[in-house]
């Protein structure tokens, strides 16, 4: 709860610019002493400024980019690995989709390349603002608070008119035998649509996630070109997947 509390924090700041004290103790009603906890944390990393009673959201993207690493979660080192793997596979001049998720943030801080990044998560579009030669194209939707992602119909309905050159996806959970699956059936016809506008899919995820059976099953391996995941991967589990045509890359 601390750490999702931060990155609200983050966002609020992001949205006004500067907040006091006593106004984001009222919003997460909290006492005052727990909000200049988290003040003090964030201003460590350089996520925030401080000043006297409130806090300052910094301009500096360099600083900023650091929160989302701290999103990114325990396994940030591995995702950092597996975004820059990912990165190698976009050519210059494409036009990608990424997916919401931490591992798909993960390539949104590696990705420098010139390029059209369309994208249902906010902070994707939030780390590649400042990137000149990157256009970003995000695809509307009713905002889930939870993830800062859009879904819904008219996230379906404006996915459908791209003809996207590779896709970057993420799955939360990931069996040899089952396919890709979540726990939402929204995020499941998302999925759906970003697969139907992509030349290639790529999907990219922590090894923390194979194993894992969520209850609706949104693609199977044969709609899968290419897996990318870091080095702790259970390699019985990978070879079963590569039976599936589906080439795999381990990112170190």
């Amino acid at each position: 709860m601390t750490a999702t509390r931060q990155e609200k924090i983050r966002f609020l700041l992001q949205k006004h610019g500067h907040l006091t004290v006593s106004e984001l103790a009222g919003q997460f009603g909290v006492s005052e002493m727990t909000i200049r906890r988290d003040l003090k944390r964030l201003a460590s990393m350089g996520l925030v400024q401080r000043e006297h009673g409130k806090a300052v959201y910094p301009q500096n993207p360099q600083t900023r980019n650091a929160l989302f690493i701290t999103r990114l979660g325990e396994a940030y080192k591995e995702k950092i690995a597996i975004g820059k793997a990912a990165v190698d596979f976009v050519n210059e001049g494409e036009s990608i989709i990424l997916d919401s998720g931490t591992t798909t943030l993960a390539i949104a801080l590696a990705l420098t390349k010139k390029c059209i990044v369309v994208t249902n998560s906010l902070p994707v579009a939030d780390v590649l603002e400042m990137r000149q030669d990157i256009t970003i194209l995000l695809t509307g939707g009713e905002v889930q608070r939870a993830t800062y992602s859009l879904m819904g119909p008219m996230t379906r309905e404006n996915l459908s008119g791209f003809n996207a050159d590779k896709l970057f996806l993420a799955a939360t959970g990931i069996s040899a035998e089952k396919g890709l699956s979540t726990t939402s059936m929204a995020e499941s016809e998302v999925k759906q649509a970003m697969i139907s506008s992509a030349k290639e899919v790529i999907l990219v995820a922590h090894s923390e996630k194979l194993g894992q059976l969520c209850y609706h099953t949104f693609t199977k391996w044969e709609n899968i070109d290419i897996f990318i995941t870091d080095t702790s991967a259970d390699p019985n589990l990978l070879k079963k997947i590569k039976q599936n045509g589906v080439e795999i890359i381990l990112a170190n």
